[in-house]
């Protein structure tokens, strides 16, 4: 495995960490909403995917140019880290919707960036696997932060919480700055704002499959918390602990699968996976079947996530791939602000079961879409 070399594990380090932040904040931002209505929380949970949805294709794009990756990981990091020391210090509605829409905006650089940069580290013949690695870095993070947030919460504050977000954030940073890069000429001279690769040809069919999954988990962060406490579910961190898990173990299983048997034969039945997962969440009454979901949402999830990033880098020339991964890694921030808004919508109108089995039938469709791709 020539890939394994000490930039490649500053990617995972870096990903770790930046992750952490993320997932602490799915127990942290829906708690310091708790008690609004189902639909302001669905808009500020959600919100942050509107800045990441503009921002990403001129990442991409200034990406394919040649600009400075380094800087984009740079601002992204410190970025984040300042939006949760900015929760810190406020609980104002509109404080917060402008921090989401920041923290947004340095997701958007920090991720497709460095998803550029792991992809050039790895070489085709073991794409699967070692971008299945790369995923899992950030899954391992799910193990713990969401149940670390739920106990800082339980035993210290709430404020405590956002704090760690924003040094796990900060310690991204640090990674990132020792990267080994190389600096190639700014490709200007040729430039048309009308040509640019706004929306990728390449990347757009594997982002509308994980479209199909990130929708679902902007619901599932959402409403999770609130959904345990009216049913009696027990602790939600425990669900992201199980999903994390799983997770991890998919996402480099399925990378490893999909070079041995091909990338279709993997995605296929984790979009059933998905399917699954999503019917039993829409139904469960007791702890058991929610984490049961976990396991089978996190194989559909994991396997759905690494194999589409293969099948994009394996179609996508290497000077486009800034501008590929900005449309597939949009499909986060898409699912994110549509899943929350969307869902909290539904759930208004005809509960929350309802509201879950139309998430239920994503995957499915994504089926359909599947069968267009040249799969390997």
């Amino acid at each position: 495995m020539s890939f394994l070399t000490l930039s490649y594990f500053l990617c995972l380090l870096a990903m770790h960490s930046f992750f952490a932040s993320y997932y602490m904040s799915v127990i942290t931002i829906p708690e310091s909403l708790n008690g609004q209505d189902s639909w302001l929380i669905g808009l500020i949970v959600g919100v942050m995917g509107i800045t990441g949805m503009v921002t990403r294709p001129f990442v991409g794009v200034l990406l394919d140019l040649n600009f400075p990756k380094k800087l984009f990981l740079f601002f992204g990091s410190i970025g984040v880290g300042c939006a949760f020391l900015g929760y810190y210090y406020s609980d104002n509605l509109l404080v917060m919707t402008t921090l989401r829409l920041l923290q947004g905006t340095a997701t958007a650089m920090f991720t497709t960036t460095l998803s550029v940069v792991v992809s050039g580290y790895v070489p085709a013949s073991k794409r699967g696997i070692g971008l299945g690695i790369f995923q899992s870095s950030s899954a391992l993070s799910q193990v713990y932060a969401a149940l670390l947030a739920v106990w800082m919460i339980n035993n210290m504050s709430l404020e405590i919480g956002f704090l760690a977000s924003a040094i796990f954030s900060f310690i991204a940073c640090i990674f990132v700055l020792f990267l080994k890069i190389d600096r190639q000429p700014l490709k200007l001279d040729n430039f048309q704002f009308t040509n640019a690769q706004w929306i990728s040809s390449h990347g757009l069919l594997p982002a509308l499959i994980f479209t199909t999954q990130t929708l679902t988990f902007g619901a599932i962060i959402a409403f999770l918390p609130s959904i345990s406490l009216e049913r009696g579910l027990g602790n939600p961190g425990l669900f992201y602990t199980v999903y994390a898990i799983t997770m991890f173990i998919m996402r480099f299983g399925s990378g490893y699968l999909s070079d041995v048997f091909g990338r279709k034969q993997v995605m296929l039945p984790a979009l059933i996976s998905s399917s699954f997962a999503l019917v039993l969440i829409a139904f469960t009454d007791s702890q058991s079947l929610l984490l049961l979901a976990a396991i089978f949402y996190g194989i559909g999830f994991a396997s759905v996530q690494v194999v589409g990033f293969a099948v994009l880098i394996d179609a996508t020339p290497s000077q486009f791939h800034g501008s590929a991964l900005a449309t597939y890694t949009n499909a986060w921030d898409i699912g994110g602000f549509f899943g929350a808004v969307i869902v909290g919508l539904l759930i208004e109108a005809s509960g929350f079961s309802m509201a879950f089995m139309f998430c239920a039938c994503l995957p499915i469709g994504a089926i359909f879409v599947l069968n267009k791709l040249s799969l390997k």
